[in-house]
């Protein structure tokens, strides 16, 4: 059965609108002298275990190569905000930690604003919305496979 054309009209304004959506959050992402991608970066590290600190875990969180994540890591230890720490019980192992400057910018983290119109949903529509948007993520990461 093939979906009639208003259902596929309604999918394309629904990706458009979806689309816009990151495009406004990601423009909010250039403030504090950062970009988006410097944001996401300093979240990871400020949030991941201490094991997941590490150049080769955040490439993989961020889909992206080592090199590129190392170059990122490397931009963000030079404006202070990640301090290299090395493991003592493996000295080929770095943890990256980001530093109290790192901390006190995150409390002004501009995904804070994101999520507080998020948060102004009622409860199950908020649900609803992880739900749909956890769907619509595992299929778009279906087709990059």
């Amino acid at each position: 059965m093939s979906k009639s054309p208003q259902s596929l009209a309604s999918a394309q304004a629904i990706a458009e609108v979806m689309m816009h959506i990151g495009h406004i959050a990601d423009s909010m992402g250039y403030t504090q002298g950062l970009k988006p991608s410097q944001w996401t970066a300093l979240r990871y590290f400020a949030r991941a275990n201490a094991s997941q600190r590490t150049v080769s875990a955040f490439a993989d969180f961020h889909a992206t190569t080592r090199g590129a994540a190392s170059q990122m890591v490397e931009v963000l230890v030079t404006k202070e905000l990640l301090t290299r720490v090395p493991v003592p019980e493996d000295r080929r192992v770095v943890q990256l930690h980001p530093t109290e400057k790192a901390l006190a910018l995150l409390e002004h983290d501009p995904l804070k604003d994101f999520a507080a119109v998020i948060a102004a949903l009622p409860g199950p529509e908020q649900f609803q919305l992880a739900d749909l948007l956890s769907r619509v993520l595992k299929g778009l990461l279906s087709k990059r496979a």
